[in-house]
């Protein structure tokens, strides 16, 4: 009996149905497997992996097989301590390889292409993530994010969902868990920050995601609606992402929402590398990743507990391996054990290497200069620019915060304490300040860098 070309079609649906239904359970199993390990277990498992990256990256990129020789990776498998001598990555590296030099599996099997949004030198990097890659991440995501979300929640996503994949990573994540999902993207003309104020009020949104310059522009909005965030609207968590957020930040929303705050970290490249804990703390997610603290200057390895510059293996990324990928951020690892009982070490974020500026007797971070200002400002907006003149750091403030006295002087004190500098506080154009972030797809700390042209007379 012959068999029709309508029954062969279906026949080929139903089994590639199966096996992309066998292949995620695959990946669920390695999941869990994984995240079942303890603090030693998880050692051994991730010197395994880290060596079966390298000998992957070595064999199947171009881009590593001219930089890894195979002697390389098989001295990496007999000994982990080999590693230390594989060449750093870095994000020029992956803006020249654009857009296909980092391609690590053929082409079909490729199931996402991602692009970065050249936020950090205006160079776009793309980032490939084959079906394996990317359901595991989501599982991974899904399993972090069940330490404060459940079924019960309605969850806002206010992060881009163009080209960067966060936002469907989150939606595929919360969708696993049960959650209802809001999703409100980021700068959509569709999508105004007053919509999405009165979204959350209609959904009965009881988290939302987005950056925390975002969630100080919608608290704003809503209060100007004649809103108040924390008594009426439902959301009691505010989960950060896409930049760091001072300790006055978290501060500040936690008092503006009535809500507790979370911290998420990752990059469109290799997506998620540290995630929340229902203690607030921010865990590495060793599951996925390996990770370094090294010096800036020399490249050495440092010690758990020094502060250095993070660099990143993948140890879950067949399409696109990063070997010792140096991510341009200042961070420190904490190994000691947190009381929330995860095996995963903890990471504190100290801000961007690029974002460090001269001030007075020496350097400061763009978020210590936001803790500084944030944690003086007593009212709202709290939104403010600064720029640095020589040993003077330059503020403007909205014009309440500007006219306040005890303001001023705190914010002069602890510049003083902290950098050595002297301020001077403008008042800030709050209008044309507010219409900035209002387009901002990625609302960030960069927004408050006032331009050299617009410093305070």
């Amino acid at each position: 009996m012959t068999t029709s070309p309508t029954a062969r079609r279906t026949t080929r649906t139903e089994e590639r149905l199966r096996s992309v239904i066998a292949s995620r359970r695959r990946v669920a199993r390695k999941v869990a497997h994984v995240a079942s390990l303890d603090r030693e277990e998880l050692g051994r498992w991730a010197s395994a992996a880290l060596a079966e990256t390298v000998a992957h990256a070595a064999e199947h990129s171009a881009f590593y097989a001219g930089r890894v020789p195979r002697s390389l990776a098989d001295a990496v498998a007999k000994d982990p301590a080999a590693f230390q001598t594989v060449p750093f990555t870095t994000r020029q590296e992956l803006a020249d390889a654009y857009p296909l030099g980092m391609l690590a599996v053929p082409r079909r099997e490729v199931t996402r292409f991602d692009e970065s949004s050249g936020t950090g030198n205006g160079q776009s990097i793309a980032a490939f993530f084959s079906a394996d890659d990317w359901v595991e991440n989501n599982l991974v995501v899904a399993h972090l994010l069940s330490a404060v979300l459940d079924s019960s929640d309605v969850v806002a996503i206010a992060v881009p969902y163009e080209l960067a994949g966060v936002g469907q990573d989150l939606d595929r994540a919360l969708e696993l868990l049960g959650c209802t999902i809001v999703p409100l993207g980021a700068a959509s003309p569709s999508c105004s920050p007053e919509r999405m104020v009165h979204a959350l009020r209609r959904s009965g949104a009881t988290a939302l995601i987005c950056s925390g310059t975002r969630a100080l522009l919608l608290g704003e909005v809503a209060r100007r609606s004649g809103i108040d965030p924390g008594r009426d609207l439902a959301v009691d968590k505010l989960l950060m992402a896409g930049e760091g957020a001072s300790p006055a930040k978290k501060a500040r929303l936690a008092e503006q929402w009535g809500a507790a705050t979370y911290s998420m970290f990752g990059m469109t490249e290799t997506n998620t590398l540290a995630m929340f804990c229902a203690r607030q703390d921010l865990h590495l997610v060793e599951t996925r990743t390996y990770f370094e603290i090294v010096d800036p200057r020399s490249g050495q390895l440092l010690p758990d507990g020094e502060t250095g510059e993070l660099a990143v293996t993948t140890l879950a990324s067949r399409a696109m391996p990063l070997l010792r990928y140096r991510t341009g951020d200042t961070c420190q690892i904490e190994a000691a054990p947190c009381p929330c009982g995860s095996p995963l070490r903890r990471l504190r974020h100290r801000g961007r290497l690029g974002d460090r500026i001269a001030v007075g007797h020496g350097w400061a971070s763009q978020l210590e200069i936001e803790d500084v200002v944030l944690g003086a400002m007593s009212r709202p907006p709290y939104f403010f620019a600064f720029d640095v003149d020589g040993s003077v750091l330059d503020v403007a403030l909205p014009p309440g915060s500007a006219a306040d006295e005890r303001t001023r002087d705190s914010i002069a004190a602890e510049a003083a304490r902290r950098f050595g500098a002297t301020t001077r506080v403008g008042v800030l154009d709050v209008p044309a300040f507010e219409h900035a972030l209002r387009t901002s797809a990625k609302p960030t700390m960069r927004n408050f860098l006032r331009a050299t042209e617009e410093r305070l007379p």
